[in-house]
């Protein structure tokens, strides 16, 4: 297993190297903001998933 470390967007940078790597899968969790605040807010794990090539895996 390989550690990284890398700056920027969060959900961009996750992409990015799950693009990178050819990444089967990508596992993110959620904190469950719910409703009109994860609107509001955003969240990584739903960028996530809204731009992936790949499948993603959510944990709540």
């Amino acid at each position: 297993m390989d550690a990284r470390v890398e700056p920027g967007d969060y959900a961009e940078t996750i992409l990015g190297v799950a693009d990178e790597v050819d990444a089967d899968l990508i596992v993110v969790g959620s904190r469950g903001l719910g409703g009109l605040r994860g609107l509001l807010v955003g969240s990584v794990s739903q960028k996530v998933v809204q731009h992936s090539d790949c499948s993603v895996l959510v944990v709540r």
